[in-house]
């Protein structure tokens, strides 16, 4: 009989890439170190700002951010790989909340999702948002939320258990 490798757990990482996110995704790889578990980086674009501009210029940009979304979460899998956690990267577009919900239903081996929280102001986003989002998102799909701030958990939500 043939011994089948067990599916491992997986840890996703949404991320914008780029130096700013390296404390949180660097953290985020411990911590699946420590699991025993696999890290998916992922990047998401919403270009819907751009309703207004002719498609063709929409292409291009989308695939611009794309092709930039590939290359930062590349560098982010090469670390994770030197620091002996198999990792793997996803890029997709659409708006962030419903594209994180998407990939955590359309991938049952994730049991955890590590959100940071923009560094040094270089983000879009509130730490309150985030810490928002998190508390909702883990509500919803019944998978933990650890929110991160420069490398420094602030706060786990794990869904509450059911009876």
């Amino acid at each position: 009989m043939e011994k089948r490798e067990q599916p491992r757990s997986t840890l996703l990482c949404p991320t914008r890439g780029g130096r700013a996110s390296y404390p949180n995704q660097d953290r985020a790889i411990a911590i699946a170190k420590e699991r025993e578990a696999d890290i998916l980086f992922l990047y998401v674009s919403n270009i819907q700002f751009l309703g207004l501009t002719a498609l063709p210029v929409v292409v291009d940009i989308e695939t611009e951010l794309e092709e930039m979304g590939e290359f930062m979460l590349a560098m982010a899998q090469e670390r994770a790989e030197k620091a002996g956690v198999r990792a793997d990267i996803l890029v997709k577009s659409g708006v962030f909340r419903e594209v994180l919900q998407e990939v955590i239903e359309e991938r049952p081996m994730i049991t955890a999702v590590v959100l940071g929280s923009s560094a040094k102001g270089s983000g879009h986003t509130t730490r309150e948002f985030v810490l928002d989002l998190a508390a909702q998102m883990s509500r919803k799909t019944g998978v933990e939320f650890t929110v991160m701030h420069e490398g420094e958990v602030i706060e786990t939500f794990r869904p509450e258990e059911k009876l």
